[in-house]
């Protein structure tokens, strides 16, 4: 009982020290107007957010006694008022949906306010604009350590972008430390149609739609490689594959310690319902390596990367991908119209992760000086195509850094992306979020998703890893999990035509 009591009573006083540091009583009159605006850590001034977007946390980078915020719709009182003793804000989730559900398609203020030897000193507001377009609400990433040396502990999870809920899908800890990578969803959809791969014993492919999971044998029967990165056909029937082996490589000197490289790869495309894989000699055999592909959104175009064939005179730096495109009949399972879109090589660069927007005008992609595992180039940048333009192209410098940006993937209404960056500390890779604006092209200032804590990214000591975003969470979980360790795979046979 005395117990009981004391808990209750440790309870009352951490509510009442939250209730201190979260609630200013009222708006704050400066003593001094200073011309400077304040740095907020992690970036959100200036961004967009979606309407549907959790709180953001975040510290202020200056010293001071105490710190006021005050957060609201620009020409009106503020909405929210936070003061504290410590510079790290941490926005009540509840008042920021309200705020937001007010503000879309407007903007809103930070007002940052520092107490100095007694003064109040004000600062320019901090604007940012809310979009009323929704951003799809689940982000699915796999957690790794950044490195080489641990990867057996892994882990694919779903964040609900609307709070801060995390919850694991697949973590391979349940099945015996084997990898588990490359998920993909046809049109955003989880419930539609999803894969991912296993490595180990008990590899396969898992295919999960309207609840039912499959497994396959990735290594299809009579095909070189094994199905390596996916993506699923807009109609949740084909699965575009490229089958590729992969080598790790080590230098003895410079910054770059570590290469990744294809040694080998061909193009294949997998029907779900009759357990088939068909390919087409122009884009497998021993002349060409072709990866990453991707389709257009009526499905009937398969765009992908390739260079020349690999041979063990081939410098790792010579090897550059050109952006190409080949038609795919859905009915007959053939390909035809293969042309090279851009030259890449020619401009002595490569291009990875071609991703095509939903309204299929736009053609994102990372480009970079060599190789196809741009996530080891701290060169690799985002550019974009305009398909409807003569294939005109631009690098995104409203997003880009100075520092490794990766892999992308577009919102399912086209109104925002999701990209790798380890723009932070060039080890990790964190997903930013930025709007995009189908009619130009153009994107807003990107931000990292936000978190509970505002010293969550200097402390997390794992990377994310092939962010995508999701209209709905995945909600078989334990299914994907039976279908690893309870189910054989099934061979594939393929038509190469």
């Amino acid at each position: 009982m005395k117990l009981k009591k004391e808990i209750v009573r440790l309870s009352v006083i951490i509510a009442a020290l939250i209730a201190l540091r979260s609630c200013g009583t009222a708006p704050v009159t400066p003593d001094i107007n200073e011309t400077d605006s304040v740095g907020l850590w992690p970036d959100y001034a200036g961004v967009t957010f979606p309407s549907n977007i959790a709180a953001p946390s975040f510290r202020i980078q200056h010293d001071a006694q105490e710190y006021q915020t005050e957060i609201g719709r620009c020409g009106q009182a503020p909405d929210i008022i936070l003061r504290s003793e410590d510079s790290a804000v941490e926005i009540p989730l509840k008042k920021w949906r309200t705020l937001l559900e007010k503000a879309a398609g407007d903007s809103i203020y930070f007002r940052i306010l520092l107490r100095q030897d007694g003064k109040w000193h004000g600062t320019p507001d901090i604007v940012c604009h809310v979009s009323a377009e929704r951003i799809d609400p689940y982000l699915v990433y796999r957690l790794l350590y950044p490195g080489y040396e641990l990867w057996s502990e892994m882990g694919i999870y779903q964040r609900d972008l609307t709070s801060y809920r995390q919850t694991p899908v697949l973590e391979n800890k349940d099945f015996g430390d084997q990898c588990i990578n490359c998920h993909s969803f046809a049109q955003n959809d989880p419930t539609k149609a999803m894969m991912t791969h296993v490595r180990g014993k008990q590899g396969g492919t898992l295919i999960s739609k309207q609840g039912k999971v499959e497994k396959f044998n990735s290594r299809v029967t009579g095909f070189r490689h094994g199905a390596t990165y996916p993506q699923w056909n807009p109609d949740g029937r084909f699965l575009a594959f490229s089958a590729n082996e992969v080598i790790q490589v080590f230098h003895s000197a410079g910054a770059k310690k570590i290469e990744v490289s294809d040694v080998g790869s061909d193009l294949m495309v997998y029907d779900s319902e009759t357990y088939h894989a068909f390919s087409d000699r122009t884009i497998s055999g021993t002349h060409y390596m072709e990866t990453y592909p991707t389709w257009t959104p009526d499905g009937n175009r398969i765009y992908f990367c390739r260079t020349p064939a690999y041979d063990e005179t081939t410098p790792f730096d010579s090897m550059r991908y050109d952006l190409c495109r080949i038609d795919f009949d859905r009915t007959s399972g053939r390909f035809s119209n293969l042309k090279t879109v851009y030259e890449a090589s020619a401009d002595t660069m490569t291009v990875t992760f071609p991703r095509v927007s939903p309204d299929g005008r736009w053609l994102m992609f990372t480009r970079a000086r060599y190789g196809n595992f741009t996530i080891w180039h701290p060169e690799a940048q985002l550019c974009l195509m305009d398909l409807h333009n003569g294939n005109a192209i631009r690098e995104l410098d409203e997003v880009n850094s100075n520092d490794i940006e990766s892999y992308h993937s577009f919102s399912s209404n086209g109104r925002w992306f999701v990209f790798s960056s380890k723009r932070m500390d060039g080890l990790y890779a964190r997903p930013f979020i930025a709007s995009f604006d189908p009619a130009t092209g153009q994107c807003g200032k990107p931000f990292p998703i936000p978190q509970p804590n505002a010293d969550y990214y200097d402390m997390f000591t794992r990377t994310f890893n092939i962010p995508e975003l999701a209209v709905s969470p995945i909600d078989n979980p334990e299914s994907l999990l039976e279908g690893i360790t309870q189910q054989q795979a099934v061979p594939v046979n393929i038509t190469i035509n």
